[in-house]
């Protein structure tokens, strides 16, 4: 049922508008009837109902068959069947073409519309002026009269088609820019998200960095004590339980932080020298051997060397403690290797490697990520001495930066909706974002399609109407005889040397009033004195077998 009611939900407008029309026609026909039209008004009625019924799935139809009623209307009137022409009935065309812009906005399907109009109109004006049979004058007096009907048919399917045409690009505007604001919204949200993300990051990789090595140190410190102890096997026993409980505490906070790490940003790393040197006096027998000068621990390259040689002894004090460890780091050419080896049995202990199903993901998978991110190498895995880390990280440019890493808040922000790299260049380029591109098109379509409603009928309007003035000003021009050839007309003259001076159309004689009687079998023209504005006077002239009998000047009077 609801279904059925959503269907039919456009029924109720439809059904206003025609009633709104639908009396609005009736009345209009039947005002200053001395009879009630029942014939024109069933006929109004019948294309009314057959516009509106069609006018949600063939909009243009409905433009035509509105159409229909007024063309007829002024064919009835052109064979002395009707008396006036309703206007009324426009307000249907009017209102189809408006749906229709709205609806369909094909443009050569209305502007065939409009052609075939003004064309019936004009083949109508002709065939009356044959039927009447009027005079050259009096046709191009009937051709202004079309102009003006003309305009009407551009009024009434070509404006309020192009205004339908331009309201969804208008609406389309508004709504966009409430999407746009509610999309930077949801951006500003993801921004501060991200932003939370990031420093919860920030803090996870300090706490996995630092606390995990000095609680590795700490497991070192025990089992150096337990293995150095003179006293009671009791206080053995509790170095032995602080070594495993450090141990376990470490590893616990490992599994944590792996949920909450992603290595986004490097914090400022210690020298090398001092990070060895902090391990061995925690207990751990560290070699050290170092060639060429140390990178900077404030480049991104010189935080990837510290960390991998931090992880590397981290993992050694935690899976081989006891062991010695031997460090290489080796820089020339722009590059640094390094390489942090335990001499512990291989693959003792549950080493965290790539794909181990460990804590590698936090430890040393995201470290291979950081350093092949910087265009290094990373190798780890298990020796026949023991557990060996080797990399190979070139030091950074100016325009180095540190390698965001899967996971990482920041990557894939721009296919989330919100601003990723390619957005942030394009800002930085100052060039427009693809949601300020989309708007801007809306924007400059809706400006076109309002120009377009506002510009087209006025221009068709002007042309038509300056095409009527130049039609009436030709027409009257050449109906104007000059005083002085009128002066040298006299009776007598032979009609053939008078109608060589005379202009190319005779005035109208029922636009005479009051008409003067013609002299008896004698065959009058008016022509005017003056083609200018208001009531000028008119010349008569006679002619009766073959000459001019008779000339005068009358004036006319406005009634």
């Amino acid at each position: 049922m609801r279904e059925i009611l959503r269907r039919r939900a456009h029924l109720l407008p439809d059904l206003l508008l025609w009633a709104v029309l639908a009396a609005t026609t009736v009345l209009d026909l039947l005002d200053g009837a001395a009879s009630p039209p029942v014939a024109e008004t069933a006929a109004a009625l019948l294309c009314l109902t057959g516009a509106l019924t069609v006018a949600r799935r063939h909009p243009d139809a409905a433009v035509a068959i509105a159409m229909a009623f007024p063309l007829g209307q002024q064919f009835a009137i052109a064979m002395g069947l009707l008396d006036g022409f309703g206007l009324a009935p426009l307000a249907t065309v009017a209102a189809t073409a408006f749906l229709s812009g709205q609806r369909s906005a094909r443009v050569r399907t209305v502007a065939a519309i409009t052609l075939t109009a003004v064309l019936v109109l004009l083949g109508l004006v002709v065939a009356e002026a044959v039927v009447a049979g009027l005079d050259v004058r009096d046709l191009l007096s009937r051709l202004v009269d079309w102009v003006g009907a003309a305009i009407i048919v551009v009024g009434v399917v070509v404006a309020p088609w192009l205004f339908g045409r331009y309201l969804p690009w208008h609406r389309r505007l508004s709504r966009g820019g409430w999407e746009v604001a509610e999309r930077m919204e949801r951006a500003r949200a993801a921004d501060a998200d991200r932003a939370r993300l990031r420093e919860r990051t920030r803090i996870a990789s300090r706490m996995h960095d630092s606390l995990g090595h000095d609680l590795a140190l700490i497991a070192v410190r025990a089992a150096a004590l337990e293995m150095a102890s003179t006293d009671t096997p009791e206080q053995r026993s509790a170095a032995a339980e602080l070594r495993a409980s450090a141990h376990a505490a470490n590893l616990r906070l490992r599994e944590i932080i792996g949920v909450l790490r992603e290595e986004t940003e490097v914090p400022a790393a210690e020298p090398v020298a001092d990070l060895v040197q902090r391990a061995t006096d925690a207990g751990m027998a560290i070699r050290l051997l170092r060639e060429g000068p140390d990178p900077d621990p404030a480049d991104p390259g010189g935080q990837a060397v510290h960390r991998v040689v931090q992880e590397g002894l981290t993992n050694a004090a935690r899976y081989a403690p006891g062991t010695e460890v031997s460090v290489t780091v080796v820089r020339s050419a722009g590059r640094t290797r390094i390489d942090v080896e335990d001499t512990g049995p291989a693959g003792e202990g549950p080493v965290a490697v790539p794909g181990s199903g460990g804590t590698g993901s936090s430890g040393l998978a995201a470290l291979r990520a950081r350093v092949e991110g910087l265009g290094g190498t990373f190798r780890a895995g298990g020796t026949d001495r023991g557990f060996a880390v080797h990399a190979v990280v070139p030091d950074s440019t100016d325009s180095a930066a540190p390698a965001r890493e899967v996971g990482d808040p920041g990557v894939g922000a721009g296919a989330a909706g919100t601003k990723g790299p390619g957005a942030a260049s394009a800002e930085e380029e100052g060039e427009p974002t693809e949601t300020r591109r989309a708007l801007d098109e809306v924007r400059g379509r809706a400006r076109r399609s309002l120009a377009t409603a506002l510009a087209v009928p006025l221009g068709l309007a002007a042309v038509l109407t300056a095409l009527g003035f130049a039609l009436l000003w030709w027409v009257s021009a050449n109906s104007d005889l000059p005083a002085e050839d009128y002066d040298r007309l006299s009776v007598g003259d032979a009609r053939e040397d008078v109608e060589r001076v005379l202009p190319l159309f005779a005035y109208p004689e029922r636009s005479v009033d009051p008409l003067p009687p013609a002299p008896p079998g004698a065959e009058c023209r008016f022509y005017l004195v003056d083609h200018e504005g208001g009531l000028p006077p008119v010349y008569r002239l006679c002619f009766a077998d073959g000459v001019l009998t008779d000339k005068g000047e009358f004036r006319r009077i406005d009634r």
